[in-house]
């Protein structure tokens, strides 16, 4: 039989060796952490009666994991004298940023105090093709360890992307709903794409494969509805749908602005073109495209009496006489 290694509740290392009679598991106080090449390491405690410089530093050679019920592993490389194993963390995930997954793990004090340690690990977000979150762990050579977070995530009323999830009960605890929330803002598609941007140089973005609710919209309602097909692990597929909330409005330009709120105060627009076509005296349906020309799929119906600007209507009215409306331009036919 092999040695085998893991942590405990406290997050220390512990070895099991069946081959030692007098001490078969051997528990090794230390501490944990993570460079930033998210290279794991625990550093030996002096024991008593040692001197600090017998203190040590233990590198663990392997790759990250995050099991389906979101517990953070790391699993070992193989070596000559032992098999593949994963350590399993007794810890939270508890925050998330743009480039970074931060997981809160128990540990001991000197005083036999239990207190808690954040350690983060880099790298970047993206959607897998299963419109799964996945957080990829940078490398020191380039490589990236990729952790899937297999459960649906969903939007709130501001807009903002939201994952829950729940932490099992191990040991003495009790299960735990946790909330991740990820700051971003999101942008609209040809091809029913949703995409939600992290960061502004797009190192960190999700893009979702979906499905409009509806290809006409109403301006005075102040949403756009999209279905979105997740699927779990097992073969489990749900849908949901998404609705963002915001304000519609025709610029000046006679381009399409959508204004979203988010969270914490910010408000970012989508800017679009499109194509003007009259239904009625006072109503207009705009077909959108995004700023390449690409269409989008749907088409959005302003009234007289929805636009704050009664001139910018008149205007589109005399336009309507001689010439098809394009947003940024006319174009005569």
């Amino acid at each position: 039989m092999a040695v085998r290694y893991e942590f405990d509740q406290l997050n220390r290392l512990v070895i099991r060796d069946p081959h030692d009679r007098l001490q078969p598991r051997r528990v090794l106080e230390g501490d944990l952490s993570v460079d930033r090449d998210n290279r794991l390491s625990y550093r030996l405690r002096a024991t008593p009666g040692e001197a600090r410089a017998m203190e040590r530093e233990m590198m663990l050679d392997g790759r990250w994991t995050l099991t389906p019920d979101h517990r953070l592993g790391f699993t070992l490389h193989p070596q000559e004298d032992r098999r593949r194993q994963t350590l399993f963390f007794n810890g939270t995930i508890v925050d998330v940023r743009d480039n970074a997954l931060a997981v809160s793990l128990w540990r001991r004090e000197d005083d036999r105090m239990r207190s808690t340690q954040t350690v983060a690990l880099s790298g970047r977000w993206q959607a897998d093709a299963r419109n799964r979150l996945s957080f990829l762990v940078s490398k020191a050579d380039g490589s990236e360890d990729r952790l899937v977070f297999n459960g649906a995530w969903t939007v709130n009323r501001n807009n903002q992307l939201l994952y829950r999830y729940q932490e099992s009960g191990r040991g003495r605890r009790q299960p735990a709903i946790h909330t991740l929330r990820f700051t971003g803002m999101w942008d609209l598609l040809p091809q029913s794409k949703l995409v939600y941007r992290l960061d502004l140089d797009n190192r960190s973005v999700f893009e979702f494969q979906a499905a409009l609710q509806s290809s006409t919209l109403n301006a005075r309602e102040g949403k756009i509805a999209y279905q979105v097909g997740i699927r779990l692990s097992g073969g489990r597929a749900m849908t949901q749908r998404i609705t963002f909330f915001g304000i519609w409005k025709v610029r000046r330009d006679l381009s399409v602005a959508f204004e979203i709120p988010y969270t914490d105060g910010r408000r970012h627009a989508l800017k679009f073109t499109g194509a003007y076509t009259w239904l009625t005296r006072n109503a207009v349906s705009v077909q959108l495209a995004n700023l390449r020309g690409e269409p989008l799929g749907v088409a959005v119906t302003f009234h007289r009496t929805f636009l704050d600007d009664a001139q910018l209507f008149l205007r589109l009215q005399r336009l309507g006489k001689e010439t098809q409306v394009l947003g940024g331009a006319t174009l005569r036919f």
